[in-house]
């Protein structure tokens, strides 16, 4: 025996198995009977072993970069680090490249249509919207106004949550992964609510531990 290394099969559903099978394949290589004549006629051509090892090296950086994206403290902008803006993969390419900009400090950039997109996540400061109600309060003349109100956009406005956007569906499938395992065959007779607060506690653990149990009750 001179490896116990086995063959890997490609997998439909699993698009990194690809890059797996390839790969076991050049670890067998080295141990393969060259003098098998049997086995020589399945092997690839001098040609076409080039061809697949300059194939595995471009699978590397693949798999490198969807391990990064499986990662929990991934953003955004580390998304737009590994994938082309304009990507086929990107579901929203104009909406995330506008949280990458807001991310990368340019959100002064934002054109008004991008603003809009991002309205729902923009964030007044209290000091900020405390001077807006100041200013209509006091009234003043309509140039007043306007220039208290051109000094007020020269602060750049906060989108505090579009850090916490996950780049992926890999949170959301897990959840589901989860619940899944959760229900199972043998807890049909879980009711919805027991359920739903079953998954809100598994998936928020970080955040509650046995003492804050003991102080809820």
């Amino acid at each position: 025996l001179k490896t116990i290394l086995r063959p890997i099969i490609r997998q439909q559903t699993r698009w990194g198995s690809t890059f797996a099978m390839l790969n076991r394949f050049f670890e067998l290589l080295p141990v393969l009977d060259t003098d098998d004549d049997e086995l020589a006629e399945l092997l690839p051509s001098p040609a076409a072993k080039r061809r697949l090892k300059d194939l595995l090296g471009e699978l590397k950086d693949v798999e490198s970069v969807s391990k990064a994206l499986q990662g929990s403290d991934v953003s955004l902008l580390d998304y737009s680090n590994y994938l082309a803006p304009r990507a086929e993969i990107v579901h929203s390419p104009d909406f995330e490249s506008d949280c990458v900009q807001v991310l990368k400090s340019q959100g002064q950039r934002l054109t008004r249509s991008e603003k809009s997109a991002l309205e729902a996540f923009r964030v007044i400061p209290a000091a900020q919207a405390a001077r807006v109600r100041d200013d209509a309060e006091t009234g003043g003349s309509f140039v007043e106004r306007l220039q208290k109100r051109r000094r007020l956009e020269q602060h750049q406005p906060a989108y505090e949550l579009l850090g916490r956007i996950p780049p992926t569906s890999n949170l959301a499938e897990g959840f589901f992964s989860v619940a899944r395992n959760t229900f199972g065959l043998q807890r049909h007779s879980l009711q919805p609510y027991t359920l739903e607060m079953l998954l809100f506690l598994r998936q928020n653990e970080s955040f509650w531990d046995a003492r804050t149990v003991e102080n809820s009750e």
